[in-house]
């Protein structure tokens, strides 16, 4: 499925975000979370590149699980600190749930990544979506991949000046990987930026319609992937409501 036509992707990705965003059950939320990586692997992604961007965000992501557990107080108490309850049932459950919802974004991302973007221009045009539209949500899903290779190249740069940053304490780590989002966020503005001069330059706008050379149509494989996926998306919000 790794030539499937772009809308068939696309259609893919807005199910699986919508159902990961909408189920709050952890057991349906694991489920969309399954059902993504068999998707994501399906549509051609390494699993080892998939693996080594996850390990870019792991700091991150332990972050945001302990901010979970320390201040979601919902459910089952199960950790006391001197009478009080730490970490309950509840803040567990949505730690899960949000790192649940981080991977399947990062999956949808990677599988869009891998797509040609004039392809996907294409089809998109085809669903008769207005190209300002469609060109924005391509250049949204490119830096993704250029966020990452900032922090990464941030990251570097401090083992080059010296730190090793498998000496440094937990407490140390989050404070540096917290420092480092202002200048990542600044490089990805400076980025925007020069696209948006270039942009200027090359006339973008200039006209209200705009010619392509490049086709794409839907194959017949690509008509019941569609109608498999509609029928499971069908199926899946119908039971899970009603």
């Amino acid at each position: 499925m790794k030539k499937a036509d772009p809308r068939v992707k696309l259609f893919w990705v807005l199910l699986c975000t919508t159902g990961v965003l909408v189920f709050s059950r952890p057991f349906w939320v694991l489920g969309i979370a399954l059902f993504t990586l068999a998707g994501t692997l399906s549509f051609g992604v390494d699993l080892q590149s998939l693996l080594q961007r996850l390990r870019r965000f792991l700091p991150l992501l332990v972050v945001i699980s302990l901010l979970h557990l320390l201040f979601v107080q919902t459910g089952e108490a199960l950790v006391f600190i001197r009478g009080y309850q730490v970490i309950t049932s509840g803040g567990i459950i949505r730690g899960v749930i949000t790192l649940v919802r981080f991977f399947v974004i990062l999956c949808s991302a990677a599988v869009m990544g891998n797509e040609n973007i004039r392809r996907v221009l294409a089809a998109l045009t085809k669903l008769r979506i207005p190209y300002l539209f469609s060109f924005m949500l391509m250049i949204a899903l490119r830096f993704i991949p250029s966020f990452q290779s900032s922090f990464s190249d941030a990251i570097i740069a401090l083992q080059l000046r010296g730190v090793d940053l498998n000496k440094l304490s937990f407490r140390r780590k989050i404070r540096m990987y917290g420092d480092l989002l202002l200048p990542v966020v600044a490089d990805a503005v400076v980025k925007s930026r020069q696209l948006a001069i270039v942009m200027e330059a090359r006339g973008f706008g200039a006209f209200d319609k705009r010619t392509s050379y490049l086709e794409v149509r839907m194959t017949a494989w690509d008509w019941i992937v569609t109608g498999a996926l509609f029928t499971l998306g069908a199926a899946a919000f119908g039971y899970y409501f009603f």
